[in-house]
């Protein structure tokens, strides 16, 4: 999953449209769709406005932005991380 992914889940999670998400942030709806498909990467401040805006600390969009760790030195605690995100996600 991308940060674009990461945003679009816990969006939908949260029952929040693309329009009040983009609205509350400060870009149009067509930005928001086109970082949630991974078209475009939003800046630190943009991910610290959408977070704020899903009551979320932006630390876990970032967790949730991990894609599988590429060797095996960090495998078994990302995936420990991703899986502590879902248990998170689940309680918000």
């Amino acid at each position: 999953m991308d940060i674009g992914g990461a945003i679009k889940t816990i969006r939908v999670k949260h029952n929040v449209s693309q329009q009040e998400l983009a609205k509350s942030t400060g870009v149009t709806q067509g930005y928001l769709s086109l970082i949630e498909k991974g078209g475009r990467e939003p800046g630190f401040d943009l991910i610290e406005k959408i977070a704020d805006s899903l009551a979320i600390p932006p630390q876990l969009l970032f967790i949730l932005a991990c894609n599988k760790a590429r060797g095996k030195r960090y495998a078994k605690p990302l995936r420990n991380i991703i899986m502590l995100a879902d248990d998170i996600l689940q309680e918000i």
